[in-house]
């Protein structure tokens, strides 16, 4: 995880994606294995999107090719250039700035923006951008040589939020050579969105009502941005009580870079600044923080409030200076809603069952310290990653021959490679190391596959298999299944039917449940289990 950044060696010339800082590392530890480029120089490079992880080592790759073009949406333009910028004036307070002013004015002079469904083949080789979901001006990559086709995910989203529509996908199964797919949450399932979001503002409620302060630790792009409105609605709706919101450190900038934005947002968001003649965004509650005086102030203030600041790992910005105040009073909350690495404080927080202490970094920014942490501390899974169904799912809509996973920590991307192992060539690559896109031919079976009764005997006592079709029937709200002719109508008893669906493919039909009358209450209903193809 982090200092994503991924070489592709084509046939036509080589394609660079990404250059993004690790996240909690300081000089030479936080970049990507760039030395590699040496052997092999970029002919194009591609930013997904302006998180840090993804685009703040761009300096430092532009200055060992300063003649490179850098192709990416409008709005990652706009929002790379803050990312850029704020890393620049951290790295210089830490004393450990990995590149200076002019290597910064160098990179931001080098970002082409490009639209999305646009085809560039000025490099020989081809690639398109298509709408990621996981932030404004996000993108995955089509990448198009003579050797075969390569679908990239980048950081990819298959749920809507306030701020960015789901990830755009094929309408039917688009083949491809490749995929190169996220793995974020490659283990888990998350839950359902809206029921997090009622979780989330239950909690903040009780909080507030109860005289507390609540301190949202948030990446400052997209995530701060969803929260504000999510705040902001429900205190319109008097689910929370008229306390003041504020956005602090980097997610002041760039939601006021939001607000210029506001074309490129969902049309819904459009619609509600048209008619209420507000901003989006700071109107009503929301506000920002101006200055240390006001924050300071805050800080000490004895009344309810929410803060909504960046960095979302609390391993930077300014989070941490409310954590070290807040935090050691229960009568608060910290709530995490979004990813934590494994070595950030927002992990250690997590962690702790009953309290303790967790380190911080201090006010000087010199080191870390211990603080006591007794306030509530929740999370709520408000992510911008796909889980590991949508991914399956996206990577089902490209039908691959191969499947390289990154961008995950080890458990969720094993996880996410046993779902694959069996239907798909998948690699897992290290760090610096070369893979093949092409497949081994080592695939076994279909990527979803029914599984079979292990002996003839079982499978003709047990399972009758058939094609068939599923129908919903609107005028009477049911599912019609339509039997073949060869398939007599006595197969199924009279009773209660379960059917088992995945992805939209109907996958089993059984009965659960016989209907009294029929002399058939004691039959094994497994005898009626019917799988289909």
């Amino acid at each position: 995880m982090g200092a994503s950044s991924y070489l592709y060696l084509l046939t036509e010339g080589r394609l660079l994606i990404d250059a993004g800082l690790r996240p909690g590392q300081m000089g030479e530890a936080a970049l990507p294995r760039l030395e590699l480029l040496a052997e092999h120089p970029p002919s194009a490079m591609i930013l997904t999107h302006a998180h840090l992880d993804h685009v703040a080592a761009l300096p430092v790759v532009l200055r060992r090719f300063p003649a490179l073009k850098v192709y990416c949406t409008p709005a990652t333009a706009r929002l790379a250039a803050l990312t850029l910028a704020d890393t620049f004036k951290i790295g210089q307070r830490q004393g450990q700035a990995l590149f200076g002013a002019r290597d910064l004015q160098r990179a931001l002079a080098a970002l082409t923006p490009i639209p999305y469904f646009e085809r560039i083949a000025d490099h020989g080789f081809a690639f398109t951008l298509f709408p990621a979901g996981h932030l404004l001006g996000a993108a995955s990559v089509l990448i198009e040589s003579s050797a075969g086709t390569v679908f990239h995910t980048a950081d990819v989203n298959n749920v809507a939020t306030h701020v960015t529509p789901p990830a755009w996908m094929p309408a039917e199964v688009t083949p491809v050579d490749a995929v190169v797919s996220e793995s974020t949450y490659g283990d888990t399932l998350l839950p359902a969105r809206k029921e997090q979001v009622r979780s989330f503002v239950a909690a903040t409620a009780q909080t507030l009502v109860q005289g507390g302060k609540v301190l949202i630790p948030s990446f400052a792009l997209g995530r701060a941005q969803d929260i504000a409105l999510i705040l902001q609605s429900a205190i319109a709706g008097r689910q929370l009580p008229q306390v003041p919101v504020y956005l602090d450190g980097l997610t002041r900038e760039v939601t006021t870079t939001y607000e210029e934005l506001l074309p490129l947002l969902p049309e819904a968001l459009q619609n509600r600044a048209e008619t209420s003649r507000q901003p989006p965004f700071l109107s009503g509650a929301v506000q920002v923080v101006k200055d240390k005086e006001q924050r300071e102030k805050i800080i000490g203030s004895k009344g309810p409030a929410v803060v909504i600041s960046s960095s979302g790992m609390l391993h930077a910005g300014v989070s941490p200076l409310y954590a070290r105040q807040w935090l050691p009073n229960p009568e608060n909350a910290l709530f995490i809603v979004g990813y934590q690495d494994a070595e950030a404080p927002g992990r250690r927080l997590l962690e702790l069952e009953n309290g303790g202490e967790v380190m911080l970094p201090d006010p000087d920014g010199e080191g870390f310290s211990s603080v006591a942490a007794y306030a509530q501390v929740q999370r709520y899974y408000l992510s911008a990653h796909a889980d590991r169904g949508g991914l399956l799912g996206m990577i089902h809509r490209y039908d691959p021959g191969k499947v390289i996973l990154t961008h995950g920590e080890t458990a969720p991307r094993h996880a996410l490679k046993s779902f694959l192992d069996t239907k798909k060539d998948v690699a897992l690559p290290a760090a610096g190391e070369a893979v093949s896109l092409k497949d081994s031919g080592r695939r076994r079976r279909a990527f979803l596959s029914v599984p079979v009764a292990k002996t003839p005997e079982a499978i003709k006592q047990r399972h009758r298999r058939f094609a068939t079709e599923l129908n919903y029937d609107p005028n009477h709200h049911v599912l019609v299944l339509q039997l073949p002719k060869e398939i007599p109508g006595s197969l199924f008893a009279d009773g209660t039917y379960t059917v088992e669906v995945v992805r939209g493919h109907l996958t089993k039909v059984k009965l659960t449940e016989h209907q009294k009358g029929t002399g058939e209450e004691n039959a094994d209903s497994a005898l009626n289990a019917v799988e289909l193809e």
